[in-house]
């Protein structure tokens, strides 16, 4: 009862396009390719947005320290793509306002930040988000009263995005890529390049579900696998050269003890870092160090979470940040500057066309940011037209996604009366549409149509059995951790989900006829999934 793609069945497809990869730029690829009428297959080894996208500062933003960098093009890239998801994406991306504090002794003094606050206006023209406004000392202090007073010079009160849940952003790019024809599998994972002479044409993909291999044609094949792609491009040449620079960036879920998002100037080594309300907690990240060993096993260690804690401490001196009660760890899949340090390493990216190497039929795809995935797999599309020789024009800029064709308020008051004629709350409603937008609507049919569905998952929180099975028909989820990390976050909570998991697995288990060895056996996977979620926290 999956919507996810059948491999045996899209072995006896030929596609024009293989897209490698299912993070956030792979499912946009597959959603830019899909809508300009190529017939579209995508594979994902994991879940989608398992990497690097779900363990992200999930921000929209031009990246204020690209300022000192002078790399304007990319600040005024990513501010004019984040008004584009503004629009497109209304229920997952919304404005958020971020405060600046400045303090002496930081690198940004008031002089440059408010320089910096004034060129940051001038590169997003024409948003709809509000400008920027200077303030005293007295004036941060009236808006988060527990920073630190000593030394406080002022601060700046801007407006940025947040993209609370990016899973669900891969989600719908790929639910929209379906509705165009795309056939997507996740749990799929590519083992070789297929190849006609010298020119790729497709991937041996094997079924993880299952342990079956299929072979997967397709006229193009494109790369896109984060900070896998190396590994991906050397299927087709062993001996090609490394493009990627990785770096790892750790995050920490805390109790909330901030009214805004928090811009915070680490004292050891000057890198810039993010204390950002998120679902009743605070999120703070990232760091950046590079990294050398498998993306599979990164994890948060003890000093790296020392490192946020003690710096975020410095300016909020009373916040309860002994209470960390998850980490994330993801790696980010730079293009290679061995001359610069990790943070200063440009976030652009690359697109490798191997026929230059000899090897036809393969295009990959290095860095980028997720602010950018839109614009990047435009650019990545366009090139796929004209090696096929097709003229498309690129529709997703101005396109919603499934979820996004109306402001969210409009889907609150649109759904509930239906909602409350079933017993739901108006936190449930709520609930429902920042995860869903309009989709909430195919939530509450199935919560019409069978009212043990509307039964609360956990006591005390909005989820209901429904979204389970709709995670499970609609959004190609097959385990319990699809559902709990990457449909909801529930896994989040400081309880890591376990409160729900017995629930969760039992619905999975009724959908897709699992065994009860089976069902423990996911379980079992959850929990090992809850214990990474503790990496690097010392008792």
């Amino acid at each position: 009862m999956s919507n996810r793609g059948d491999l045996e069945t899209m072995a006896r497809e030929e596609y024009d396009l293989l897209v490698i990869g299912g993070g956030i730029l792979g499912c946009g690829v597959a959603r830019d390719a899909a809508m300009r009428g190529l017939r579209v297959a995508l594979v994902e080894k994991e879940d989608l947005g398992y990497g690097t996208t779900s363990r992200s500062t999930r921000l929209i933003h031009g990246g204020l320290r690209y300022l000192e960098l002078f790399d304007f093009a990319l600040v005024h890239e990513g501010l004019h793509e984040r008004q584009h998801l503004l629009q497109i994406a209304p229920h997952l991306v919304r404005g958020i306002p971020f405060l600046t504090p400045s303090y002496v002794g930081d690198r940004w003094g008031p002089l440059f930040l408010r320089a910096g606050m004034v060129l940051y206006d001038l590169l997003s023209l024409g948003k709809s988000l509000p400008s920027h406004r200077m303030l005293t000392p007295a004036q941060v202090r009236e808006l988060e009263p527990g920073i630190r007073s000593e030394g406080l010079r002022g601060g700046a009160l801007y407006y940025d995005a947040q993209v609370a849940y990016p899973e669900r952003l891969c989600v719908e790019n790929a639910l929209c890529a379906q509705k165009h024809g795309a056939q997507i599998a996740n749990y799929a994972e590519a083992r070789q390049l297929l190849r006609d002479g010298q020119r790729v044409c497709g991937a041996l993909v094997e079924d993880r579900l299952t342990g079956a291999t299929h072979p997967i044609r397709a006229r193009l094949t494109v790369n896109a696998a984060g900070p896998w792609a190396d590994e991906v491009a050397r299927l087709a040449s062993p001996e090609a050269r490394p493009v990627l620079r990785r770096t790892k960036g750790i995050h920490l879920l805390v109790p909330s003890f901030t009214r805004h998002a928090i811009v915070l100037q680490a004292r050891r080594d000057g890198r810039i870092f993010f204390a950002v309300p998120w679902e009743g907690n605070t999120l703070i990240g990232t760091t950046d160090t590079d990294y050398e060993e498998s993306p599979d096993q990164v994890t948060a260690l003890p000093d790296e979470v020392r490192y946020l804690v003690e710096e975020t401490r410095r300016v909020f001196p009373h916040a309860d940040l002994g209470h960390v009660f998850a980490t994330t760890a993801g790696v980010r899949a730079l293009v290679r500057s061995r001359k610069k340090a990790e943070s200063d390493v440009s976030r652009r990216h690359r697109i490798v066309d191997h026929a230059r190497e000899g090897t036809p039929g393969l295009l990959s795809l290095f860095g980028g940011k997720i602010t950018a995935y839109r614009a990047i797999a435009a650019e990545a599309v366009d090139l796929v037209g004209r090696i096929l020789g097709r003229r498309m024009p690129c529709r997703t800029a101005v396109e919603p996604l499934p979820g996004g064709s109306e402001a969210p308020e409009v889907t609150r008051c649109r759904l509930a009366p239906r909602a409350s004629a079933i017993g739901l709350d108006e936190e449930q409603v709520e609930h429902l549409v920042g995860l869903y937008g309009t989709r909430a609507a195919e939530v509450l049919a199935l919560a019409e149509a069978d009212a043990r569905l509307r039964e609360r998952i956990t006591p005390g929180h909005p989820e209901i059995l429904a979204q389970i099975h709709h995670a499970c028909r609609a959004e190609m989820a097959v385990t319990p951790a699809d559902f709990l990390l990457r449909r909801t976050g529930i896994g989040f909570r400081p309880d890591h989900g376990l409160d729900a998991l017995e629930r969760v697995s039992r619905e999975f288990a009724l959908l897709l006829g699992w065994s009860a060895e089976h069902e423990r056996e996911e379980c079992r996977r959850y929990e090992a999934a809850a214990d990474y979620l503790s990496a690097g926290i010392e008792p």
